[in-house]
């Protein structure tokens, strides 16, 4: 039977943990690998030495065969990934700004990459947008972003006055009536300059 994707070791100085079980578990399932018996075996052996190492004294006075992998993997998360605090989390988010020639849509993803520790819940996409707006470098694309009302000034309303893409035209586009003019090449691929 041929296997698909290849399990590396992880390395506790330069990978990412959750990205690093994520990916185990897509190994699982694209090898049908189901049994949480052989799950475990799999993941012990491919974990590496220090990673392995480390979760033997973490599992002490047991060993890592012993116990399930779901217990496994929740001592290597405490101990890689420990919960980080809502209020700094929600600090880095709030300071963000855009950097001198990075692209709206670059800061925009980093700024949903910022979200995922704040809480926010239902409101991210308003806090997504009200940072956008405001960690934008661009006068005049600021005034013209709150010049929309407040009732019709939504996330991806504001994506789309930045990108040129009015939400209008994409969503004619999808009941089968005629597609959009194209957006200007300056507007989409608008890069914000200016002082930080």
């Amino acid at each position: 039977m041929a296997t698909y994707g290849k399990l590396v070791e992880f390395d506790p100085d330069s990978a990412d943990w959750q990205q690093y079980v994520e990916r185990q578990e897509f190994y699982f399932v694209s090898n049908f690998i189901e049994e949480e018996d052989q799950k475990r075996a799999v993941f012990l052996s491919s974990c590496g030495k220090k990673a392995y190492a480390l979760l033997r004294d973490l599992c002490q006075p047991g060993k890592p065969g012993e116990l399930p992998l779901s217990e496994l993997l929740k001592k290597l998360s405490d101990h890689f990934t420990p919960k980080p605090s809502v209020i700094v989390e929600r600090f880095k988010f709030h300071s963000k700004v855009t950097q001198p020639g990075q692209s709206v849509l670059s800061f925009l993803a980093e700024l949903r990459r910022l979200t995922e520790h704040c809480g926010f819940g239902a409101a991210m996409d308003d806090m997504i947008r009200d940072r956008l707006v405001c960690g934008i470098n661009d006068d005049c694309m600021q005034r013209r972003i709150l010049a929309e009302p407040d009732d019709k000034l939504t996330l991806a309303r504001a994506v789309s006055n930045i990108t040129g893409n009015e939400p209008e035209n994409q969503a004619q586009e999808t009941v089968g009536q005629a597609p959009p003019q194209e957006a200007p090449t300056y507007l989409k691929d608008y890069v914000v300059t200016g002082a930080e």
